[in-house]
């Protein structure tokens, strides 16, 4: 199949993120598109700018507004001849409007392509959300899924839920929260390892007691940990696999 639109990747949100997403990028050619040849895989060019300001951090007035750095790159992508771009950062999408108004350039939305997805394999149930504070804070997700007839459950609806994000979700994300900031050596820093993928099942496990149908690991990083299509015995939605499928789509005007 031709390709039709060239694809740009807002990446380094963090840099082990976007490698992965590039990953699944080649795999939903393969799938979609029957690509086997190197020539048969879709063209991207990529803008990573790790020092973007975090964005949950950016969310609680913490840390400086990220939207001038993920700006800059859509601008590079835009340059670079992009005719669309993908954000590979679930949290980031908390200032998708602004990029929105500041670039020409459409986006797919990863927080709608995952919705989308959690509604046609679950209609009507209740979805799990592992992901960062901000993401859940500001019903990033929550929003999205309630219009599609479905409830949504976090870590911070359980009795000791801040308990739970803190060691269960943000700290394998982010490293040991000491004197009030994550110290790093986390997924963003090793890329995933054995601890985190424990410390993010038991936060899975418990929310599957809350009535989870499905799981939506709403962090790009989480992924890199957990890994696999199931979780806990429930389906587990990667939002960059859906994303990396929706922008091979719409690259290939399948």
């Amino acid at each position: 199949m031709r390709q039709e639109r060239l694809i740009g990747i807002v990446g380094g949100l963090g840099p082990f993120a976007h490698i992965d997403f590039e990953r699944k990028l080649l795999d939903a050619a393969s799938r979609l598109v029957g690509a086997r040849r190197d020539q048969d895989f879709p063209q991207w060019v990529l803008s990573s700018i790790p020092q973007t300001p975090d964005r949950t951090e950016a969310f609680f007035g913490e840390a400086d507004d990220p939207t001038p750095s993920l700006s800059q790159s859509l601008e590079r992508l835009r340059g670079a001849g992009a005719d669309f771009a993908v954000v590979a950062c679930n949290t980031a999408h908390l200032f998708l409007d602004q990029m929105r108004d500041e670039s020409p350039l459409p986006i797919i939305s990863l927080i709608e392509v995952t919705a989308d997805e959690a509604a046609r394999i679950a209609p009507d149930g209740s979805v799990g959300l592992l992901a960062t504070s901000g993401t859940l804070r500001s019903r990033l997700y929550h929003e999205p899924l309630e219009a599609r007839g479905m409830r949504a459950v976090s870590p911070f609806d359980l009795e000791d839920g801040e308990e739970l994000q803190l060691r269960c979700v943000m700290e394998p994300i982010y490293g040991p929260f000491v004197d009030g900031r994550h110290q790093g050596g986390g997924i963003k820093t090793d890329g995933g390892s054995a601890g985190a993928r424990a410390l993010l099942e038991q936060a899975a496990g418990r929310l599957v007691g809350e009535g989870a149908d499905v799981l939506i690991a709403g962090c790009t990083e989480i992924p890199l940990a957990l890994g696999g299509s199931e979780v806990a015995g429930r389906p587990l939605l990667d939002p960059a696999a859906l994303l990396a499928k929706a922008a091979v789509r719409y690259a290939y005007g399948v």
